[in-house]
């Protein structure tokens, strides 16, 4: 599910399409942090996992962490540059908690990918 950069309106939400993979079994990958800083710091999670979370929430949300991402693919580039990278997978994080907040819960999700990121990656920019 390609998510449109411009024009998004109520009529062509992502997270409509998001949900419709779901509920027929896709799985999906998800970059909630919108877009990529062109600095690697692992920018604060944009609310659509959170949605995604609250309306899915038997869906197993597994964090990975990709260390040397802002080189082997800058911010604005569509041709990744053959370089080492490292792909590493989390435990799935517990699901969205009974009176947790918004905020708490991008930032679990957050600090999940974080730990799993390279050390740029993992700079908390709160």
């Amino acid at each position: 599910v390609l998510i449109p950069r411009k024009e998004i309106s109520r009529a062509d939400n992502p997270l409509d399409l998001m949900s419709r993979a779901l509920r027929e079994g896709a799985d999906l990958i998800l970059f909630p942090e919108g877009t990529r800083s062109r600095s690697g710091v692992l920018q604060p999670f944009k609310g659509g996992i959170h949605h995604l979370a609250r309306a899915f929430p038997q869906v197993e949300l597994v964090p990975v962490g990709l260390e040397n991402l802002s080189r082997i693919l800058p911010a604005g580039e569509f041709l990744p540059v053959p370089l080492i990278a490292r792909v590493r997978f989390g435990e799935p994080l517990k699901p969205l908690e009974e009176g947790e907040s918004r905020t708490d819960f991008l930032a679990r999700c957050r600090d999940a990918v974080a730990m799993l990121s390279g050390s740029a990656e993992a700079q908390d920019p709160r």
